[in-house]
């Protein structure tokens, strides 16, 4: 297995190759107290190129192998076989924490995390107003983020995590969490990364974010993928061949 962070390319952003991730679980073995080791495969044989500047959505239900397929894109997995190369700054949005402390405010925790996400001291004063503006949650900056609601929430982990100004984002249910103000910021700053050539590839039950934002979508279905088209045409398979609207 092999992953590669390559700097910047002149087309592709990802490019995944033969690519198979394996699950471990026990099974305990009958009329014994012990237990053996088995393998599940939750991505098998993936091959996926994609360019600079596309939003992909991933498509699939749940266990497709959706999360599984980010999370080693984005260097938290180690698959069984295969290659994933990345040209670019890659960060992970997951839900819409990037590890914030809840008993700490907004602004606290944006001081704590850009340091240990590597924000240079000259560099910090902007980011943090940058971070603040796209909030836009007044004094309530200044309270716990365990107080915010979930749009709150969802505006500072967002706007933390853009604010970082990465090549290619990876977002797990990001754009499907959080209030409807706080959807559209996140669609809008979306937009923005794909007006300036960056790369989304983000995982979501949400259709009708894909047929409207998204100039494609990969659907995976028992860890292959099975079909890649533009957004409308992706919710049209999954809708018709794997949650089977219609027939």
């Amino acid at each position: 297995m092999e992953v590669f962070n390559l700097g910047i390319d002149d087309v592709d952003a990802i490019r995944i190759t033969d690519l198979s991730i394996e699950y471990y679980v026990k099974d305990k073995v009958l009329r014994k107290s012990k237990s053996k080791m088995r393998g599940i495969k939750a991505i098998d044989e993936v091959n996926l190129n994609i360019e600079r500047g596309e939003i992909v959505a991933l498509l699939g239900p749940n266990g497709a192998g959706k999360t599984t397929l980010l999370r080693a894109i984005g260097g938290d997995l180690r698959p069984k076989s295969g290659k994933i190369e990345t040209f670019g700054r890659v960060f992970t949005l997951r839900g819409s924490n990037p590890g914030i402390i809840p008993h700490l405010t907004a602004r606290e925790n944006v001081k704590l995390l850009a340091g240990a996400y590597g924000v240079r001291p000259e560099n910090l004063q902007k980011f943090e107003q940058e971070v603040e503006d796209f909030c836009e949650l007044g004094e309530a900056y200044d309270r716990n983020y365990s107080s915010l609601s979930s749009g709150m929430a969802g505006r500072v982990g967002f706007g933390f995590t853009t604010s970082l100004e990465p090549e290619i984002l990876l977002m797990d249910e990001t754009l499907g969490v959080g209030d409807e103000m706080f959807r559209k910021k996140a669609e809008g700053k979306a937009i923005e990364f794909m007006n300036k050539g960056e790369t989304i590839v983000i995982s979501t039950h949400s259709l009708g974010l894909v047929k409207s934002m998204c100039s494609r979508g990969v659907v995976l279905n028992e860890g292959r993928v099975v079909f890649d088209g533009n957004g409308p045409d992706s919710v049209k398979y999954y809708l018709e061949e794997i949650v089977n609207v219609g027939s």
